[in-house]
């Protein structure tokens, strides 16, 4: 794997995990208070636009990688 698939395989992790920091919230904190609910998930919320913004920057430099053959 070179540097660029490991970085993607990483923000994609790091996606993942941001999804389930917000899974746990929607779990655990909506059904009892949804206005805190809010306020705690805008910066799960925040990460996950800006690792959606780096995975396409990155899948987009990968375009420019030769194939193996």
């Amino acid at each position: 794997m070179n540097l660029e698939s490991e970085r993607l395989a990483k923000s994609i992790e790091q996606l993942q995990l941001m999804n389930g920091a917000l899974e746990i919230l929607r779990n655990d904190v909506l059904p009892k208070n949804p206005r805190m609910f809010a306020v705690m998930a805008e910066g799960p919320l925040e990460e996950i636009r800006r690792l959606h913004a780096e995975i396409q920057q990155q899948s987009e430099a990968l375009l420019t990688v030769p194939a193996a053959a």
